[in-house]
């Protein structure tokens, strides 16, 4: 099944649209954060990003198996990478 390629903050939203929608109580957690995702070589599940957990107490299986269906759902555009590097040669100019 092709994916659908989408930048970091694309995947960002996506995520945290997901976990606000399927979980009970989690519009209820004004607190709940999701980072952008970080890329990685493509492994052999096809599989080119992945997203630390915002560490929610009574929500982390819930949200790590969100992001997992996204990582199955989603490639991370190579626009993000370059976007990444040049934010980090602003920051070191």
């Amino acid at each position: 099944m092709p994916k659908t390629v989408l930048t970091a903050e694309q995947i960002r939203q996506e995520v945290h649209q997901r976990i606000l929608q399927g979980q009970p109580g989690a519009r209820d957690q004004v607190g709940i954060s999701v980072r952008l995702p970080r890329a990685h070589p493509v492994d052999a599940d096809e599989r080119n990003w992945d997203m630390d957990e915002p560490g929610h107490p009574g929500y982390d299986a819930y949200v790590g198996r969100v992001i997992e269906e996204a990582r199955r759902e989603f490639f991370l555009s190579d626009a993000a990478e370059r976007d990444e590097t040049i934010g980090d040669s602003f920051a070191h100019s």
